[in-house]
């Protein structure tokens, strides 16, 4: 996991690329995201994870065991998925077809840029 913030013009972005195995306890990188976001309340905050979680709203044709998890999280947090369920896969390998990245973003950062 990193995090890095960058200062635009307007205000301060930070940025977490974060990577869960799917042998790994999913709930252990979302405290990690958790724990970040928990320091930076008023933080505009994008978010590029692999948490091998398979959900239809970010692409994928069904759910799985740890998409709950992830909602969850994402919820709590009033967190925006910027995937598209029609985007093309972010990897795809004989027959199997992929969307394993998922790119979220804090509700203040909709707003700031719709105004």
């Amino acid at each position: 996991m990193i995090a890095l913030k960058i200062q635009t013009s307007s205000f301060p972005i930070t940025i977490i690329s974060a990577f869960s195995s799917p042998a790994q306890n999913v709930h252990t990188t979302l405290q990690e995201i958790q724990e970040i976001i928990s320091s930076l309340p008023t933080e505009k905050i994008v978010i590029g994870a692999n948490l091998n979680g398979h959900n239809t709203l970010w692409g994928y044709r069904e759910n799985d065991n740890r998409d709950k998890d992830i909602l969850d999280f994402i919820l709590a947090n009033n967190l925006n998925i910027i995937n598209k369920p029609d985007a093309l896969p972010t990897f795809q390998i004989n027959n199997r077809v992929v969307w394993q990245d998922l790119t979220l973003c804090s509700q203040s950062l909709i707003y700031s840029s719709i105004n």
